[in-house]
């Protein structure tokens, strides 16, 4: 097939039902050189981009890959959209950058892939409005996702985060990391659907900056005290997590103690929104029943010590872990007194340029 076979075939074509945005029109979407689109009250235009690469985002093996067609299509949106809604926005439209290996390039694979993108985009109403297609020897998906926001919400950043502030995430974490970790246990198995189909939180992110509640808040992409510690960074804060408030899913609760708190710590996938939220503030019963996720307190923001200070004046990466941390049953975990873990744990998540 060609590049413009393939666009035609399994791209052009879509359901739209739902996919429309107050305040703009998309006036020209797949088919020219770029897309157009319409914005018709002052509104601003958040905007994100994330690439997932065969071997290093999902699996090497071309099996898992085949099998995984829809999965792969549906969280290639999904990731990006748990980007748009950290920020607060509604999301908008995707367009879609696809370098596809030969061995894909056939109706089975291609049919299923574009299934679950579309799948995933009528279920968080955006639109497909332009990308591009080559080949390439390795499976290569990069989507740019678009979000809107009302100009007199403020998004909601990474910095604003103040000491006395409660750190709140949203769902149940660790689930994806067993799952990738352990997949032929009973337990990996129960959870593989969230590792291969995770759900944005796009309605808790778009309440909480329409309500002007959260002070700062990310989505969970790369590991909770890795990605919390890039919230810390950019507020200038550390915080406190209580290991024994981690909110925990039925099949993870068999798992062993120290092992699920590790998928927990360190684990990436699980797309949950981390915030934190000033300590007088409550969320209030109505907010919480309309966006259909458990929300849980899991720390505060306290203080940087003096040491964490000098670090983080110096950029050093390991500034962010640093910030966070950990206690059990009310008890500091140290280097010196690491229960529940036999050690002090490795407090990295994921990381994109490791060997």
């Amino acid at each position: 097939m060609t590049e413009f076979e393939i666009i035609y075939r399994y791209f052009k074509a879509q359901d739209t039902e739902g996919a429309s945005i107050e305040h703009t029109a998309i006036i020209k979407d797949l088919g020219d050189d770029a897309a157009v689109v319409a914005i018709n009250a002052p509104s601003q235009w958040v905007t994100c981009v994330d690439t997932l690469v065969q071997g290093r985002h999902f699996s090497e093996d071309w099996q898992q890959v085949s099998e995984l067609a829809f999965a792969i299509g549906y969280k290639a949106v999904a990731v990006n959209i748990s980007d748009i809604a950290a920020m607060g926005a509604r999301p908008h439209s995707i367009l879609l950058a696809l370098a596809l290996p030969e061995r894909l390039a056939n109706e089975p694979w291609l049919a299923e892939f574009a299934k679950g993108l579309f799948h995933a985009c009528k279920q968080f109403g955006v639109r497909l409005i332009g990308g591009d297609t080559t080949r390439n020897d390795k499976l290569v998906i990069s989507i740019t996702a678009n979000g809107i926001l009302p100009v007199a919400i403020q998004p909601v950043y990474r910095s604003g985060a103040k000491v006395g502030d409660k750190v709140y995430v949203s769902g149940t974490i660790g689930d994806a990391s067993y799952a990738l970790n352990h997949p032929e246990t009973e337990v990996g198995k129960q959870l593989a659907h969230r590792l291969h189909m995770p759900t944005p939180r796009s309605i808790l992110g778009q309440k909480l900056a329409s309500t002007g509640l959260a002070t700062a808040m990310m989505d969970v992409s790369d590991g909770l005290v890795q990605d919390l510690g890039h919230l810390c960074q950019q507020s200038q804060v550390a915080m406190s997590l209580q290991l024994d408030q981690l909110p925990t899913s039925k099949p993870l609760q068999h798992v062993e103690l120290a092992e699920r708190l590790r998928c927990q710590l360190t684990g990436g996938d699980d797309y949950e929104l981390v915030f934190t939220l000033p300590a007088s503030v409550q969320l209030s019963q109505d907010l919480l029943s309309s966006v259909s996720t458990p929300v849980t307190c899991i720390g505060e923001v306290i203080e940087l010590e003096e040491e964490e200070e000098e670090e983080q004046s110096v950029g050093t990466t390991n500034f962010g872990p640093s910030a966070i941390k950990l206690t059990y049953q009310g008890t500091a975990v140290t280097e010196q007194a690491p229960y529940p873990f036999d050690g002090f744990p490795n407090l990295h998540g994921y990381q994109h340029f490791s060997s």
